[in-house]
């Protein structure tokens, strides 16, 4: 099986052959614009133009004191067409210098992807559905689904290949010999096929670059996965970017010890029993609430049938003990008890008050709800809106200026 292509045309590309190649001497073939921007051609290039869902490359192109910036590399019309900011003439020889960083990890990732999936098919007998990367994560779709346990085997096998140091061999099979070959594929035909091959874990059609062997990799992780259309949506991380993540979840791990007094290795087992406390409280709080909004319920509606009065004189209530609900649920058995017009207040002057204004739907008529509520969103600047029957809203003016405000309508009524 041969190890390179028939013909690359005029362009040698290095990126097929050395994916660890990031410096490299060039003559530039062409020099023009296509409408998008300035591009040069060179006669050879280690710059991936993207693709087998890895993006293209960025870099400089240096040319005596000449050096612009490779914004973008694509293929058009059959030709490696480098995207920069300044041209330079035909003829001209230069360097190519890639961000060597940026490429080495997502080759990282990329291996890692073709190690996963490799495993999950060889294992479990699914393909690989979907796949794509950005700089900030590695997305797998599998076509079908795998539980916790089989991920877990998947994710040691795949660290098992790290250290092992497989090589990553790439081959240009013929037709013929594609024919005979078990790989993994999402192009059409068996012509002009690159072949990504880790000998007993994975064989994969792939035009992007590769690093030489897994232990280039570093370690290998499974952030994440969910189930999607049928089967799996897995998040991976490899190389400096997975270390990147320990050290993250090393951090808050750290935190959460420091706030519990939990040993490292028993973080998880006292937020569990922390979270089971917080459950009860919060049970117990649900209760206390509810006997609360009772109490203070029956407390104001025997007020308002002792002090009686008419359903122009509102009744004023200011309150921080309840939730919104709570607080509706106190109007409402208001208004079903009198025929008063009952003014409710929750919060405080700092965080300002969430209010209701509500009557008894059989004297909303000659209550003129909505005057009052209109005649206190002007005066106040609040906000709000409603019926005839029930107004709510908010307001940030203090207690004072809204108490101040109902004598005056008492005064009138």
């Amino acid at each position: 099986m041969k190890n390179e292509r028939d013909t690359n045309g005029n362009c040698e590309l290095i990126y097929e052959t050395d994916g660890m190649c990031t410096v490299f001497e060039a003559v530039v073939m062409a020099s023009s614009d296509d409408g998008k921007s300035p591009y040069v051609v060179l006669d050879r290039t280690a710059f991936f133009p993207g693709g087998g869902g890895q993006q293209c490359d960025t870099g400089i192109i240096e040319a005596g004191s000449i050096t612009t910036e490779v914004e973008k590399v694509e293929i058009e019309d059959g030709e490696v067409r480098h995207y920069v900011k300044e041209l330079i003439p035909e003829g001209t020889a230069v360097t190519g210098k890639l961000n060597a960083k940026v490429r080495y990890a997502r080759m990282q990732n990329h291996g890692s992807e073709h190690l996963i999936s490799g495993l999950i098919k060889s294992l479990y007998g699914y393909e690989n559905v979907g796949f794509h990367m950005t700089d900030e994560e590695v997305v797998i779709d599998t076509g079908g689904p795998l539980t916790y346990e089989q991920l877990r085997i998947v994710e040691e096998k795949a660290n098992e290949a790290v250290f092992e140091n497989v090589p990553f061999t790439i081959s240009f099979p013929t037709a013929e010999e594609a024919q005979n070959l078990d790989f993994r594929s999402k192009i059409d035909g068996l012509e002009n096929v690159r072949l990504i091959t880790v000998e007993g874990y994975d064989a994969c059609a792939c035009c992007a670059p590769h690093v030489y062997s897994t232990g280039q990799l570093g370690v290998i992780k499974i952030v994440s996965a969910t189930p999607h259309r049928g089967g799996m949506r897995l998040i991976v991380t490899a190389g400096m970017d997975a270390y990147r993540d320990y050290v993250m979840l090393h951090e808050d791990n750290a935190k959460i010890m420091k706030d519990l007094s939990s040993p490292r290795n028993k973080t998880a087992e006292y937020v569990a029993e922390l979270s089971g406390r917080l459950t009860s409280v919060k049970a117990e709080n649900t209760e206390l609430k509810k006997e609360l909004s009772r109490m203070l319920t029956e407390s104001i509606t025997k007020q308002l049938k002792d002090e009686g009065g008419s359903s122009a004189e509102p009744f004023v209530i200011f309150t921080q003990a309840l939730d919104p609900v709570g607080l509706r649920n106190l109007v409402n058995e208001c208004t079903a008890s009198s025929d008063r017009t009952i003014c409710a207040f929750l919060g405080d002057d700092e965080k300002g008050f969430r209010y209701i204004f509500a009557v008894n739907a059989k004297v909303s008529e000659s209550a003129g709800l909505k005057g009052l509520a209109d005649d206190f969103c002007e005066k106040l600047s609040a906000k709000g809106g409603g019926s005839a029957v029930m107004v709510q809203g908010s307001v940030s003016s203090g207690r004072k200026d809204i108490e101040e405000f109902f004598a005056k309508v008492r005064k009138k009524a």
